[in-house]
């Protein structure tokens, strides 16, 4: 099983509706991640835009079945880049 290392950036535009569901995906697949960072997408603390940056480590297929998951929000951006 290859492993596979990214850097995974998740941009929130309905934070406040679609973050529960988010977090219960980013909880399943928590042994997936290195790095965890999420902050409001700008200088307001309280906005209704998030961003959370991942680094994650683990195998293809659980890294494409995690990020198949948050496909299917069209409120969420979901950007990787693979670091090794």
């Amino acid at each position: 099983m290859k492993t596979k290392c990214s850097v995974i950036v998740l941009v929130l535009d309905n934070r406040l509706e679609d973050a529960p569901e988010v977090q219960k995906i980013l909880t399943e697949h928590g042994c997936l991640f290195k790095v965890r960072l999420g902050l409001p997408r700008n200088h307001v603390a309280c906005t209704n835009e998030g961003l959370v940056i991942l680094v994650s480590e683990g195998s293809e297929e659980e890294t494409a079945a995690f990020l198949a998951k948050l496909q299917k929000f069209s409120q969420v951006k979901v950007n990787s880049v693979d670091i090794c």
